[in-house]
């Protein structure tokens, strides 16, 4: 009993002290140890790491003033922790980082990344991902924004909602649900993504695969305008060259609502909630560094930043800041209008044949 108690003790010392490319997979050990610490030990040992790693990278698919808000704010709470970022687009950053973890470049600390990125390596590539718990997840309570075995955590939550001109859209035409969309108000002035967005999915997830396609037939036949990213959508609107769009997000109205857009969003029944997660890569380059901005990106203070940018904070004790969307918010959650997409729900089959059902009988019935 006393050589087993040891040996225990032996290995997490070991855990401790020595540097993460010594025992590389082990990483998740690493990260254990340090919540076997008292919270000010722990935080002791992390900064003292950090000072002599000097340095944090995080890779993100998030939006570029989001991940400078952040990164800077990390940085002014950490100012000896040079703190870096590479940011891509979700299918590429997923790509970037599996060829690097393939040929053994650990340069990655931290992923902040959506679905398409998070998703593939969970289900997929999981040899890429160390599990880590943090103790900031305490403040998550949703069982759905959180893997149990701590792969990945929610950080922040983007509502789907259907965008509209608020000065040319009369109050009885705002669409409640997707078969309002099929009213001949609507016919000729709904923009849609021409590439595959996140419609299918929730659609068949709250109706089934058959009734989804027949929605998806009889919306091509409302002959909705075709065009290529969200931004590029919502210029259309506020031109008057359609009076609405799919597949927005409600932080991007919300933002143009302060600058004076005549915007208006409605959360249809049913809405889909995507996830923008963290995962902490097998191998961090900075390991000590890479704990600290995990924990920062789910702390309060953390939330506080992201929920400054109209975003929806994961945390129980940070609300909405925008009061519109926050009422809106929990009487859609109340009305159980929501389905999540997260990591935990990625399947990458089915995501092939999303994709395809959305070209073939959206994208491709509406350009003949």
């Amino acid at each position: 009993m006393r050589n087993q108690f040891q040996l225990k003790s032996l290995t997490f010392l070991l855990a401790l002290l020595l540097p993460l490319s010594a025992w590389g997979a082990e990483a998740e050990e690493f990260f254990a140890a340090l919540n076997r610490l008292s919270p000010a030990e722990r935080r002791q040992k992390l900064i003292d790491g950090a000072k002599k790693e000097g340095e944090a990278m995080l890779y993100s698919s998030s939006g570029l003033e989001e991940v400078r808000a952040m990164t800077s704010l990390f940085q002014k709470k950490f100012p000896f922790i040079k703190t870096r970022f590479n940011r891509k687009g979700g299918s590429q950053l997923f790509n970037v980082s599996l060829m690097e973890f393939k040929g053994q470049q650990n340069l990655a600390d931290v992923f902040w990344a959506g679905t398409s990125t998070v998703g593939p390596m969970y289900k997929q590539e999981r040899a890429m991902l160390a599990r880590y718990l943090s103790p900031e997840r305490s403040a998550v309570t949703g069982e759905e924004y959180k893997d149990k075995e701590g792969y990945w955590t929610a950080t922040r939550i983007s509502v789907a909602i259907f965008a509209y001109h608020a000065k040319k859209v009369p109050a009885d035409k705002v669409p409640k649900s997707y078969a309002d969309l099929l009213d001949p108000f609507w016919k000729g002035q709904i923009s849609v993504d021409t590439n595959p967005d996140r419609t299918p999915y929730l659609l068949a997830e709250r109706t089934g695969w058959k009734a989804m396609e027949e929605f998806l037939r009889k919306l091509a036949q409302q002959e909705p305008r075709l065009h290529r990213g969200r931004s590029a959508r919502l210029q259309l609107i506020l031109g008057g060259e359609v009076l609405g769009g799919l597949d927005i997000n409600a932080d991007n109205i919300v933002a143009l609502q302060k600058e004076g857009a005549p915007l208006e969003y409605s959360i249809m029944n049913p809405s889909l909630l995507s996830l923008t997660g963290l995962a902490m890569p097998k191998r961090p380059a900075h390991p000590h560094a890479a704990v600290l901005l995990y924990d920062f990106f789910l702390s309060k203070e953390g939330q506080l930043e992201l929920a400054k940018e109209d975003n929806v904070p994961i945390r129980d004790d940070v609300e909405i800041v925008a009061k519109g969307l926050s009422q809106r918010f929990k009487e859609a959650k109340a009305q159980k209008k929501f389905i999540v997409q997260s990591p935990g729900t990625f399947d990458p089959a089915e995501e092939d044949k999303f994709d395809r059902v959305y070209i073939d009988i959206l994208v491709k019935k509406t350009k003949s």
